[in-house]
């Protein structure tokens, strides 16, 4: 695999590429002697593009995923142009009269939380996530696979400064609200309603110091149990759906 592609693998992961860009798709891998209805169709879906498919045994594509839940099915796919600040330029213009929702992940190093806050903001209908080029996860095969197709249903966009990310957002009449467990002010006392960026502090650190000087509010989620904290992918949909909430009342 060359490093213009990736691999995509598991149901929900190969559907949605195949849903939503078939024309990136370059080779496909199937488990041998593995049946079931959803396995069937996404491989008669890429025989009717006329791509090349291959027959290997389960070890092998344990192998070729490193051992994660491939489901039998696995895609090789040619990587598409990452979209950037400009873009973020476009979408904010697109979205100015609208009440858009931004996710914000600042630092989040873990493929899986980032797949997790993909997930779920593909699930919330958020306008786009932004995450930072460096010191961040990028979206990567094993985000994909947890993320369970949203990568191709929400906009990921990668800046070089999130800091400077967050000004341009801010000038377009967005409200940037950051969470931190010490913030005094709970998520549930804020008015959500209106265009928002809701920005999410990466795992152990939390949000930034320069980051956190960009947010409007500062907002925390109560926390009435033993534990401190609470994982930042599950964080993120308490206050995204805080969102929503807030939105449909």
């Amino acid at each position: 695999m060359s490093r213009r592609t990736e691999r995509i693998y598991g149901l929900h992961a190969v559907k949605q590429a195949l849903e939503n860009s078939p024309d990136t798709i370059l080779n496909a891998w199937f488990q041998q002697s593995l049946e079931s209805d959803a396995i069937r169709a996404l491989h008669d879906a890429i025989n009717n593009l006329g791509l090349s498919i291959q027959s290997v045994s389960r070890a092998s594509l344990d192998r070729m995923t490193k051992n994660q839940n491939h489901q039998g099915v696995m895609l090789e796919i040619r990587q598409t142009s990452k979209k950037t600040e400009h873009d973020l330029d476009d979408i904010l213009e697109q979205h100015k009269d609208n009440p858009a929702l931004y996710l914000i992940l600042d630092s989040v190093q873990d493929p899986h939380n980032l797949g997790a806050c993909i997930r779920t903001a593909a699930a919330a209908g958020v306008t786009a996530v932004i995450i930072p080029n460096d010191r961040a996860a990028s979206i990567n095969e094993t985000v994909r696979k947890v993320a369970s197709g949203a990568v191709e249903n929400v906009t990921v966009i990668s800046v070089v400064n999130l800091v400077r990310a967050l000004k341009k957002i801010k000038e377009a009449g967005v409200w940037v609200v950051g969470t931190a467990g010490d913030a005094k002010q709970s998520i549930y006392d804020l008015e959500l309603t209106g265009p928002t960026a809701i920005v999410m502090g990466g795992e152990g650190k939390g949000m930034r110091e320069s980051v956190a000087k960009e947010c409007d509010y500062v907002a925390s989620l109560p926390i009435n149990g033993p534990i401190e904290s609470l994982n930042v992918s599950v964080a993120t949909g308490v206050v995204l759906y805080e969102v929503l909430r807030q939105r449909r009342h």
